[in-house]
């Protein structure tokens, strides 16, 4: 359950990054920039995270 949990979170922020990103490209501005960067930096987090439960023995994940 908690490689869904961690799934969901990087597919949400992941969304939310190509959100603001789209939006600093058509109307610009610093704050989407930083926005679509901290949700970069979560996205990557998760699926670090993601990867390092898949490599670990422990079969309950």
């Amino acid at each position: 359950m908690n490689k869904v949990k961690l799934a969901l979170f990087a597919l949400d922020h992941f969304s939310a990054m190509a959100i603001d990103q789209a939006g600093a490209e058509w109307i610009g501005g610093d704050h989407r920039r930083l926005r679509a960067k901290a949700h970069g930096q979560l996205y990557h987090a998760a699926m670090d995270g993601l990867l390092r439960q898949g490599r670990s023995s422990d079969p309950r994940g």
